[in-house]
């Protein structure tokens, strides 16, 4: 230090604050969790309440009503009335009211929306030409399914461009991620319609109307009941309905309906407005196959050698007795009976877990330079064609099992399940020769499948050709029992049965069908008509079929 410097002492230091915010750079604040925005309008507000009603009307129509059909010494016989013009109803309105959305949110329906629109429509018609069945119950279950995919494809936001191998990811996205990332639709879109103070006046003068209305109302429908005897039954109907409204039924399935608008508010909002609908991606799916192809081929080359091994001594060991049925003939020591089902069920399952270890290595065994190995290739195309006979040789001896004792549901089904995979089977075995989309193809044939086993009335071709063939004599003896706990489907052979048959058999075919017509046994004195069946119970089938049977 110098002479003459100046010691200064040091001011104390000053608090830094921070600046005063610019509009253009807001400061950082605590990080807060914020609501997901959903831009709404009247569009979105009018499908929120008329997805409300579309829900109620679900569960009110769709539920099976149960109902009394007569009485005896046990007391009342109640029976299930299952809904038939109810379902097509539902799904109708569900994809028009789709379709209208989609239409006002400018989105364009494209080739495979109005494909999947006409499929979803194909499989609710039969609910109301035919009678109910056990396969209408699973049918409705792949028609729920159908209706909620549709959307991607409807929307245009599939991960797939047309029906294959990624459609079940499809079926995850439009089912569970789209409605959960859009679950606050529905929310949003009733505030916005409150909001709307120029809607909200409209719905408030239409109400003040009405109730300024009521006497008008009220004093002509009591000159018009006055007038005429009919519009008076008519009136006199609908008050008798409404005191025998049930308040309590009527509640909850409002509840659930509510629910079921919640969802399908979600999906609707979530394709037509684009969000939420890319969370799954043919890339990210591709990433994903791409990171569980970790197997090596002589991993999986070893267990199919042996698979094909084992089928092969199988078939040399059967021989002529696995064959049989191909030729029409009985093995020694075996009734139809027990050779068609010593081996039919067991066959059906190895093929369906030969489709299972097929479909593990396409989707483990690692790809060499971007292709499928050859190895991998060879012996799913050989394991392919042996499962082939195998389904071949199972369908023969149902086919050989029918011929004798005619057709049931499970064994219509059960053959048709098999001619499909046999169909199935056939494309895979071509792919490992040649590859080619193949999934595609096999999702065609099994929708298709289930559509034409859904209209081709399986109940009447059970019942016909039993009958036929009993009267015939191809078939030795019938249960009429069985044919009594089909559908209506099974009325007219039942007639013929009774006009055509031995005395015996007529007996039991008229008590059928008086068992039919009433609901209720031998000493079951009916109520006619049964109150539970409604018109959402109602068939072109059913209704045909009792004309018939009262002639």
């Amino acid at each position: 230090m110098s002479e003459g410097t100046t010691l200064v002492p040091l001011a104390p230091p000053v608090p830094l604050t921070p600046p005063a915010a610019h509009p253009d750079f807001p400061s950082a604040g605590p990080a807060s969790a914020t609501k997901p925005a959903y831009p709404v309008d009247l569009a979105d507000g009018i499908l929120a309440l008329g997805l409300v009603v579309l829900g109620f009307l679900f569960w009110d129509w769709i539920l099976p009503r149960f109902g009394p059909v007569g009485g005896n010494s046990a007391g009342t016989v109640f029976a299930t009335f299952f809904p038939g013009l109810a379902v097509t109803l539902v799904f109708l309105l569900g994809v028009a009211g789709s379709l209208a959305y989609f239409a006002v949110r400018q989105v364009r329906l494209s080739r495979g929306g109005l494909v999947g629109a006409v499929l979803v429509i194909l499989g609710a018609l039969p609910y109301a030409i035919y009678d109910t069945t056990p396969l209408s119950i699973f049918g409705g279950l792949v028609l729920v399914i159908g209706y909620v995919t549709w959307h991607a494809y409807a929307g245009r936001t599939a991960i797939a461009p047309r029906l294959g191998g990624l459609t079940p990811v499809d079926a995850l996205n439009q089912g569970l991620v789209v409605p959960v990332k859009n679950a606050g639709a529905w929310f949003a879109a009733i505030r916005g319609l409150a909001r709307g103070k120029k809607q909200a006046m409209q719905v408030i003068f239409a109400l003040v109307g009405v109730v300024v209305a009521v006497p008008v109302i009220a004093a002509v429908l009591n000159l018009l009941m006055s007038a005429d005897t009919r519009f008076g039954l008519w009136m006199g109907w609908l008050g008798d309905y409404f005191a025998r409204f049930d308040v309590w039924g009527f509640l909850w399935k409002l509840a659930l309906g509510l629910i079921l608008a919640l969802y399908l508010t979600a999906l609707a909002y979530g394709n037509a407005h684009r969000r939420g609908t890319d969370v799954i991606t043919p890339e990210g799916v591709a990433r994903w196959s791409g990171a569980v192809r970790k197997v090596a081929v002589t991993a999986v080359a070893a267990p199919l050698a042996i698979l094909c091994a084992i089928y092969v001594v199988f078939f040399a060991a059967m021989g002529s007795y696995l064959f049989a049925g191909f030729a029409g003939t009985l093995p020694g020591g075996f009734t139809y009976a027990e050779y068609a089902r010593q081996g039919f069920f067991q066959l059906s399952a190895v093929a369906v877990i030969n489709l299972v270890v097929l479909g593990f290595v396409y989707v483990a065994v690692r790809r060499q330079a971007g292709r499928y190995p050859v190895g991998a290739r060879v012996l799913g195309g050989v394991l392919s064609a042996l499962t082939l006979l195998l389904v071949a040789t199972a369908v023969s001896k149902m086919a050989l099992y029918i011929s004798w004792y005619g057709l049931t549901r499970l064994r219509l089904y059960a053959l048709v399940a098999m001619v499909v995979m046999f169909i199935v089977f056939g494309l895979v075995g071509a792919w490992h020769i040649r590859a080619f989309r193949v999934g595609t193809p096999v999702a065609v044939v099994l929708v298709a499948a289930l559509l034409g086993l859904m209209w081709a009335n399986p109940d009447g071709i059970i019942a016909r050709y039993n009958v036929d063939g009993y009267l015939s004599g191809r078939i030795e003896t019938i249960d009429v029992n069985h044919l009594r706990g089909l559908s209506a489907a099974a009325v007219p052979a039942l007639i013929d049965l009774r006009d055509r048959g031995d005395a015996t058999v007529q007996t039991e075919a008229g008590q059928a069908l008086a068992q039919w017509q009433t609901g209720c046994a031998a000493g079951c004195a009916p109520v006619n008509p049964p109150t539970g069946r409604g018109w959402t119970s109602w068939s072109w089938q059913a209704e045909r079929a009792t004309g018939l049977a009262d002639r």
